[in-house]
């Protein structure tokens, strides 16, 4: 059977409306119209022969021709995707040194990807990956010690450091598996059951406080915990419930089936992980390096958690380049 003559943006639309079940999410992720979208997906039918999407249902579903066509086309794109960030990085980076600071959140997926990616494509270079806080960043950009950075961005940026954003991470409510409370209950007293802070000496605590207090909501200070293990270890056990995002529930997944995730029952606000790179560092590479992680993000962070929460896809999303 001869390839269909299609477009790259083809799959990718119809691998978009496959991930959030609209046309709608697609089409904003991607930059495009309703319409464009619309019209991508329908010619991918129109080629294969089958109908890939059960329209009936909202979100829309996949028919099981569209669940094989995913899985299939899902893997090309992912190739080519990683291949063309990895050939650009191969091809930029010559005989230089990179020292490159990541968050703990993703020190253990992206980072050992990050890792084995670039130093198969460095034999002439010095390749250094460290972890870091996220408002420690800029000032160890500007003071040389890190060429880039992979951080949540704290909002005021000094003028000679550049942010390519990645990833919005929202943050969601995470309590104790079978409580009767929900996270309206929670969130306004009204359940026996205490609030879990972050420390406010790092950049999340300091997000979750201010957008507590920016909505009149005064928790009682009890419980405080630097790490979102230690936080998501308590709620587990039955003795507490915290805010925190979708990368703070992946990096604890031991505890997870006792862990039970609800939407913010109020304004939605979220980290935006994003490369953060000096204004004098080579942008090309640092654009070729965000692909990379972009890439690992979609494969073990994104799918893995939106395939158990469907309600995440519209908020846990990658950040396309310009978008």
């Amino acid at each position: 059977m001869p390839l269909p003559k299609l477009s790259l943006q083809v799959f990718e639309a119809f691998e978009q409306v496959a991930r959030t079940g609209s046309m709608q999410l697609a089409a904003r992720e991607m930059g495009l119209s309703i319409s464009s979208v619309s019209h991508h997906v329908a010619r991918l039918e129109e080629e294969l022969g089958v109908v890939l999407l059960d329209r009936s249902s909202r979100p829309f579903e996949l028919t099981r021709e569209g669940r094989e066509a995913l899985h299939h086309l899902s893997a090309g794109l992912q190739h080519l995707r990683r291949a063309t960030s990895e050939t650009a990085v191969g091809g930029l980076l010559g005989a230089r040194s990179l020292r490159i600071g990541i968050v703990e959140d993703f020190e253990s997926n992206v980072a050992p990807e990050l890792a084995v990616a670039l130093a198969g494509r460095m034999p002439r270079a010095r390749l250094a990956i460290s972890t870091v806080l996220s408002h420690e960043a800029p000032e160890r950009l500007r003071g040389g010690k890190l060429e880039v950075a992979v951080a949540a961005e704290t909002g005021d940026l000094p003028g000679d450091i550049l942010a390519d954003p990645i990833l919005r991470d929202p943050f969601l409510v995470a309590m104790p598996r079978g409580i009767e409370a929900d996270a309206a209950d929670l969130l306004h007293g009204r359940a026996d059951l205490p609030f879990l802070r972050f420390n406010t000496a790092h950049l999340i605590g300091r997000q979750v406080d201010a957008h507590l207090s920016r909505n009149r909501i005064a928790l009682p200070d009890r419980f405080t915990f630097d790490s979102v293990q230690s936080i998501m270890a308590v709620i587990a056990n039955g003795d507490g419930w915290a805010i925190l995002t979708p990368l703070g529930f992946l990096r604890a997944q031991r505890y997870a089936p006792q862990v039970r995730l609800q939407p913010l029952p109020m304004s939605t606000f979220a980290r935006h992980i994003s490369l953060l790179s000096r204004r004098d560092f080579d942008q090309p590479t640092a654009g070729a390096i965000a692909g990379l992680i972009r890439d690992s993000v979609r494969r073990l962070a994104i799918d893995p958690i939106t395939r158990s929460h469907p309600w995440l896809a519209e908020g846990f999303t990658v950040l396309e380049p310009g978008g």
